[in-house]
């Protein structure tokens, strides 16, 4: 019997639509939030990343975006026994809601560094999240600076 990674339509349709939100899946990550027959998923703490901006412009946000794009990402996730191909790095305005409206649904959150999302400001600067005042986009981070970045998917149930 081969070992199956990612989600599976049982997984999907009985696990995801059971489980309600702010609770554990057996792989570690949380449901943050369920609206419309979709479920929004946060990696657990261990995949937590900081790391300077390292999203692509050409890259669709929502389309599994730039996780390949944060080395320290994707290898953290397959480190976690996780497959990066079924997660994304939200956008400035996923990571504020759900992200942030959500928080309390996550196993941890940093309430000290801000979250980097796929969003580009300009050349030199990017979107990030706050998560320790009021979850504003602060749209002056500039790419060099060390944020956290963690992975998010989605799964329709």
């Amino acid at each position: 019997m081969g070992l199956i990674i990612g989600p599976t339509p049982w997984w999907q349709e009985e696990l995801v639509e059971r489980t309600p939100e702010g609770e554990a899946l057996p792989d570690g990550s949380r449901i943050i939030c369920k609206a419309g027959g979709t479920a929004w998923i946060v990696a657990p703490a261990c995949t937590q990343v900081s790391s300077t901006w390292n999203g692509t412009t050409d890259t669709l946000v929502g389309d599994q975006c730039c996780v390949s794009s944060w080395a320290t990402l994707c290898s953290r996730l397959i480190s976690c026994c996780f497959n990066p191909s079924d997660w994304f790095v939200p956008s400035a305005s996923q990571l504020q809601n759900p992200g942030y409206v959500c928080r309390t649904n996550w196993d941890s959150f940093s309430s000290t560094s801000p979250y980097w999302s796929s969003t580009e400001n300009s050349a030199p600067c990017a979107f990030c999240v706050s998560f320790c005042f009021n979850g504003c986009t602060d749209g002056f981070g500039l790419k060099t600076f060390t944020n956290c970045v963690r992975a998010f998917r989605c799964v329709t149930y």
